[in-house]
């Protein structure tokens, strides 16, 4: 089954199984650091869609990482830096018509992540797994609606979804009108 393992620079905490070893591995931003130190055992392509500057400045050992990379795997970038080997341009322009309708462009992308479902989708994987993404603090508050979006817009296409470990991405509320009512009836 042709998977790919997204890699989170969350903390999570609850069922995480170890990485399945048949998967394509994709990182994010500054997990390299942020949850291995710097020494990424393995992965197969690196989604960093920041502008240079602002990694530069906030990340700046993400941005080192990247320019010590051998050029045989690929980093999505905006735009092709030619101090990072291997950076690569997104092909945005070609997602975008891919999920146009009607004549009109997707719009609902919110982060790296949402960019990277779309991909896998276009790619026609058949299971995504999400690994530390919490997204649980402000910072990402636009971000897990568009998440959210992508990983319907997977299942729709018969994708598997997982996401590993306790994320804003997992419902956790009951299920409407069986479970639990808006506004709840009075005692």
């Amino acid at each position: 089954m042709k998977t790919a393992a997204f890699l989170g620079a969350g903390w999570t905490w609850g069922n995480v199984p170890p990485l399945p070893t048949e998967a394509e591995l994709w990182g994010t931003n500054n997990v390299m650091c942020a949850r291995y130190a710097g020494d990424v055992p393995r992965w197969d392509r690196w989604f960093d869609l920041h502008p240079t500057a602002h990694i530069q400045q906030r990340r700046p050992e993400a941005y080192d990482w990247y320019t010590r990379q051998d050029a045989t795997r690929p980093i999505y970038r905006w735009e092709v830096d030619p101090a990072i080997p291997g950076a690569v341009a997104y092909p945005k322009d070609a997602i975008l018509s891919q999920f146009s309708h009607d004549g009109h462009d997707e719009r609902d992308f919110w982060g790296s992540l949402s960019w990277m479902l779309a991909l896998a989708i276009a790619e026609r994987f058949e299971r995504i797994e999400l690994f530390w993404f919490a997204l649980m603090n402000d910072q990402y508050t636009k971000q897990v609606p568009s998440t959210r979006y992508w990983i319907g817009q997977a299942r729709g296409r018969g994708i598997q979804v997982v996401v590993h470990g306790d994320s804003a991405l997992v419902p956790t509320h009951g299920l409407y009108g069986c479970e639990e009512l808006s506004p709840a009836l009075a005692g």
